[in-house]
C-alpha cells in the first residue's frame, strides 16, 4: 500500500432513467479520472438510473409512470451493465464506488457497488434505512454492518445518504480503523427540506469522528434535468404541472466535497450546476487508526493551534496536490479547465 493516493469524487447530473446513456458517462466518468492519476473514483448515490425526485410530488399519474421507469432502467448486480463498468475499471486501473438502484425480480434496491482497480466487485450492499419517501420506489435491504475493504488503496468503506449519520454504522466502519469513506449524496431540488449543505455537514463531522478521509460525490439536480430532455423526456410529457414547477429548482442544487481527517475542507469545491471532477491526493498516514492513535491530547481539542501541531507531528494534509477539475470549458478561479 502507497502512503498517498489520488481520489476523485463526481459532480455530474445523472442520465436521468435512461440506463445505458448513464453506463456510458460512468465509463467516461471512470476514464477522465483514471488520466488524471485518480487511483479511486466515487459516485453520488443512486447515480444509475437517478435518485427519484418525482416522489416528491404528490400526483399518482406521475408516480406510477416514472416508478415504471425506474425498475426498467435500474440494473442487476451481476448484469451486462456492470460487467461494463467493472471491465472499465480494470482497463484504467482504478477503483469505483457506484451508487445505483438494483433491480431483483420486481423490486428495486438503493444499492452501492465497491469495485477494485482489477474490475471485480468487491461488494454490493443494499441500502436499509430508507426515508418515508424512497420507501415508495425502493425496497429496504437486509440490515448488515457496512464492510470497510483493504486494499492497495488503503482501507476503504462506503455509505449512501442519511446512513451516514448513524452511529451503528459509522462505528463498526471506525472500529476497523478506516482510512478512506464515501458519503455519496443525491444532491436536492430546492424543494427538499433538509437542503444541500445538509450533506456537507453530515460528511464533515463523519470526518471529525472517525478520523477518515471523506469522499462526497454528489449529483447535480438541474432545472433541465425536471423539465426538458432529461427526467421528464419530450413530446406531451414536456408540459409540467403547477405542483411540479414548485418542487423544480430554478438553478441547480448540489456539491461534491473532499474532508481531511481532521474535518477541513481540502479544496474549493466546484459551483453548483457545474459538472466536473474534484481530486486530491490523501497522505494515508493522516487517517485511521495512525492518526487516531498519535497525540491523543490533540485529537480531543480542535482548536486551531491543535489542529496545526497535529499537521506537523502526523503528516496531516501536509503538501497535499489538490485541485479541481470541471468537465465544462473556460477558465475557473479554483482549477483548472478542461479541454
Amino acid at each position: 500500500m502507497t502512503d498517498t493516493v489520488r481520489v476523485a469524487a463526481v459532480q455530474a447530473e445523472p442520465k436521468w432513467l435512461r440506463l445505458s446513456e448513464g453506463v456510458e458517462q460512468v465509463v467516461g466518468l471512470i476514464g477522465a479520472a483514471a488520466a488524471a492519476g485518480s487511483r479511486l473514483i466515487a459516485f453520488p448515490e443512486t447515480f444509475l438510473p437517478g435518485f427519484p425526485w418525482w416522489r416528491w410530488v404528490e400526483s399518482n399519474q406521475w408516480n406510477v409512470e416514472y416508478s415504471t421507469r425506474c425498475r426498467e432502467n435500474s440494473m442487476t448486480r451481476d448484469g451486462f451493465e456492470m460487467k461494463v463498468i467493472a471491465e472499465a475499471a480494470r482497463m484504467h486501473g482504478i477503483g469505483v464506488v457506484l451508487g445505483f438502484g438494483e433491480r431483483q425480480d420486481r423490486r428495486i434496491y438503493m444499492a452501492q457497488a465497491v469495485i477494485d482497480d482489477s474490475g471485480q466487485v468487491l461488494s454490493v450492499r443494499r441500502k436499509a434505512g430508507l426515508n418515508s419517501v424512497e420507501r415508495k420506489v425502493f425496497a429496504s435491504g437486509t440490515p448488515n454492518l457496512p464492510a470497510v475493504h483493504h486494499g492497495s488503496i488503503g482501507k476503504l468503506g462506503a455509505l449512501s445518504g442519511q446512513e451516514n449519520q448513524r452511529p451503528l454504522l459509522t462505528r463498526a466502519l471506525r472500529a476497523d480503523e478506516e482510512q478512506i469513506h464515501i458519503a455519496a449524496w443525491p444532491g436536492s431540488p430546492d424543494g427538499d427540506v433538509a437542503g444541500p449543505e445538509s450533506s456537507a455537514t453530515v460528511s464533515r463531522m463523519y470526518a471529525l469522528e472517525v478520523g477518515a478521509y471523506v469522499i462526497a460525490p454528489c449529483a447535480i439536480v438541474s432545472d433541465a434535468g425536471w423539465r426538458g430532455s432529461g427526467l421528464w423526456g419530450g413530446g406531451a410529457r414536456r408540459t409540467i404541472s403547477s405542483d411540479l414547477q414548485a418542487v423544480a429548482t430554478s438553478g441547480s442544487t448540489g456539491q461534491a466535497r473532499i474532508y481531511g481527517a481532521d474535518g477541513s475542507e481540502l479544496l474549493t469545491p466546484l459551483a453548483e450546476g457545474v459538472p466536473g471532477i474534484l481530486y486530491a491526493d490523501l497522505d494515508l498516514r493522516a487517517s485511521g487508526g495512525s492518526s487516531r492513535d498519535a497525540e491523543p491530547s490533540l485529537r480531543t481539542r480542535r482548536g486551531p493551534a491543535a489542529r496545526r501541531a497535529a499537521r506537523g507531528n502526523t503528516g496531516w494534509q501536509a503538501g497535499a496536490d489538490r485541485w479541481a477539475l470541471p468537465l465544462s470549458l473556460g477558465n475557473q478561479p479554483w482549477g483548472m479547465a478542461a479541454g
